[in-house]
């Protein structure tokens, strides 16, 4: 039998002293714990995404050795576009020295809101890129990438200069180091107004003032005097000389109505337009409603919509009809809207609940496509073998191996594949090959596969057995180009269409 025993009150712990043991205990464990972080969430400007070599890689989609490259093409993309937008015979010099590369245009002058618009580094701004048309580029952020670039190239005097409409902008461009926002510095000072020109009935008119924009950087030399440019490791300015040419050469070989030049460091070479009445389908014309599928026309309403809300307006959907090929005419917009039940409709009404009404769409579309006719494929530009002809004569083929090649078709969509070769005899030069898209000459190869075994145009070439020094030229018109990187360096080719 266990006896009991009462504790004496006065050996009992108190309360005070086992509150004081519990309280020692609390604070040993808390010190044994690891320290707890609460994390704020923070909120990060995606302007950098323009501000870092990283991020200009990713945005132009080719490293730092190509970006000579991707300011020609982006800036002769743009220069031929402004001059066919106001249907003037394209100029274009390109100039490449020791500090700088340079394209000078006769076009109507860079918009200043354009230029100002580029600025804001949180918005993709563009007029290409909801519409669906055989356009030379729809990357939409061109500007933004030139306009980074220079400071990246060269941390200490990187930067862009614009001159149009009489005005100088000298531009660099750095990043605030706390809020990671970019920080657009623009310096501007007036120019020499064009003097008048007389015109052919001899009254005077005022000259186009054209575009130059400049990327600018510190000449520097090495031990032995050559030229370095800041692209890389091993920036001898004249290993760039071959890919430059050919690439300025390339919008030469896709442009009949051109006349352009190549300045490489004071050595000048110049092509002439061979057919200053060339045409093709230009950035200004109505882009047709059989080239848009339904989820291209809801990004195109989208767009709109979306700018008209930040303008304070609303357009109609007769507006919006009146901007396609076969639709400027009243009588056919009346029977698409009186078919598509949409006679004086807002677009935004074909937004609902905050989603756009895709069923409406749709029947919008089979309305549009239905009232109108699809665009046959010459209508799209067609380069043509005289033109091709007096290219590869220029660069020193036999005449009599001269070969021109036209495919046309339009399985859904209209399109126009040419193709041109030449013999040069025993020439040991590397193998010119131009090949492009929407008459804009590529960077890299973009037909790298093609065909229904999805081999690509080396691979032909190869079967052709064609040799090394011989110029291949190869050319697609499409009003639906897609590629499938940022630096529309690959192609994606149904092989129907080869």
């Amino acid at each position: 039998m266990r006896s009991t025993r009462s504790q004496d009150p006065s050996t009992r712990p108190s309360a005070k002293c086992t509150k004081s043991h519990a309280s020692h205990y609390e604070k040993k464990q808390a010190l044994s714990l690891p320290p707890k972080l609460n994390r704020t969430t923070f909120r990060t400007s995606r302007e950098m995404d323009f501000l870092s070599e990283k991020e200009l890689v990713t945005q132009t989609g080719h490293g730092v050795s190509e970006w000579p490259l991707v300011i020609v093409k982006e800036l002769m993309d743009n220069a031929l576009d402004a001059c066919e937008d106001i249907d003037t015979e394209p100029v274009i010099d390109v100039v490449a020295d020791a500090s700088g590369i340079s394209v000078i245009d006769n076009g109507p002058g860079l918009p200043e809101a354009t230029l100002e618009g580029a600025f804001d580094f949180s918005v993709r701004a563009s007029n290409r890129e909801a519409y669906v048309a055989p356009d030379r580029g729809a990357q939409g952020n061109a500007l933004m990438t030139l306009l980074a670039m220079p400071k990246v190239l060269d941390s200490d005097a990187g930067r862009l200069i614009v001159e149009a409409h009489g005005k100088r902008h000298v531009i660099t461009c750095g990043t605030d180091p706390i809020s990671q926002r970019a920080v657009v510095h623009d310096d501007v000072s007036d120019v020499p107004k064009c003097k008048n020109r007389q015109s052919k009935d001899g009254t005077n008119k005022q000259a186009l003032s054209g575009t130059t924009i400049r990327v600018e950087w510190t000449s520097r030399h090495d031990e032995d005097g050559d030229v370095v440019w800041p692209f890389g490791s091993g920036g001898f300015a004249g290993r760039f000389e071959q890919r430059f040419r050919m690439l300025v050469e390339g919008y030469a070989v896709f442009n009949p109505h051109a006349t352009i030049s190549l300045d490489w460091f004071g050595k000048r070479s110049e092509w002439n337009a061979t057919d200053t009445s060339w045409s093709k389908w230009k950035p200004c014309k109505p882009t047709s409603p059989h080239w848009y599928e339904t989820s291209h026309l809801e990004r195109l309403i989208g767009a709109y919509i979306t700018h008209d809300r930040d303008a304070g307006s609303d357009r109609l959907v007769s507006d919006l009809l009146s901007e396609f090929d076969g639709l400027t005419g009243s009588q056919k917009r009346t029977k698409v809207l009186v078919d598509a039940d949409a006679k004086r409709v807002k677009l935004s009404e074909l937004a609902v609940d905050g989603e756009l009404d895709k069923p409406r769409i749709a029947r919008l579309l089979a309305s549009m496509q239905s009232h109108t006719r699809p665009v046959k494929s010459k209508r799209l530009g067609v380069i043509g073998e005289d033109h091709l002809r007096a290219r590869l004569l220029g660069m020193g083929i036999e005449s009599d191996s001269f070969q021109y090649s036209r495919k046309v078709g339009n399985d859904g969509l209209p399109w126009v594949l040419e193709s041109a070769f030449g013999y040069r005899g025993d020439c040991e030069s590397s193998r010119l090959i131009f090949s492009g898209a929407n008459w804009s000459a590529a960077i890299n190869n973009p037909f790298r596969s093609f065909g229904g075994t999805g081999e690509g145009l080396e691979a032909v070439l190869a079967d052709m057995r064609a040799g090394r020094s011989e110029p291949i030229v190869l050319h697609l018109a499409h009003p639906r180009v897609e590629y499938t990187d940022r630096g529309k360096s690959a192609l994606v080719i149904g092989g129907n269409e080869q």
